[in-house]
């Protein structure tokens, strides 16, 4: 791994930027790849970092996506200032959406988001406060432990 491209990133993602969508998550496949990162990890971290970044582009004022690139895994969090998840259960069902028609229009809000992040991490941590925003920890093992 480039020592160089290890560590710590943050990138800022701006509520209803639709147009931005997508360029945090590119941001952490780049510095990835720098850092030397298995192709098959990559794609797992960003197809849930996208989803978790368009997230908050549909539902969020503002947010972050930090990246930590450690020894044994690779650290996603994701930070919001939204109207939270109201009931994150219910989010987790697949199709079940909190979209605006504004985003629906624009072809988002089929309500995959969350799950498609469950099923790209190894572990997913979600905490909402009504009024206040959402924060996610999703973890990515790298070397033996084989994602399922």
């Amino acid at each position: 791994m480039d020592q160089e491209s290890a560590g710590h990133h943050e990138f800022p993602v701006l509520g209803k930027a639709y147009f931005m969508g997508g360029r945090a998550s590119t941001s952490v496949k780049r510095v990835l790849a720098a850092a030397g990162i298995d192709d098959e990890v990559i794609q797992r971290v960003s197809v849930a970092c996208y989803e978790a970044e368009m997230n908050v582009v549909l539902h969020a004022r503002s947010g972050f996506i930090s990246l930590d690139i450690l020894p044994d895994r690779i650290v996603i969090e994701v930070h919001d200032q939204g109207p939270g998840i109201e009931d994150v259960g219910l989010a987790m069902t697949r199709g079940w959406s909190s979209a605006s028609d504004e985003a629906r229009a624009l072809g988002f809000g089929a309500g995959m988001g969350l799950p498609n992040i469950k099923d790209h991490a190894d572990d997913m941590r979600i905490e909402s406060v009504a009024g206040r925003g959402v924060s996610m920890v999703l973890t990515f093992y790298l070397g033996d432990r084989v994602h399922e």
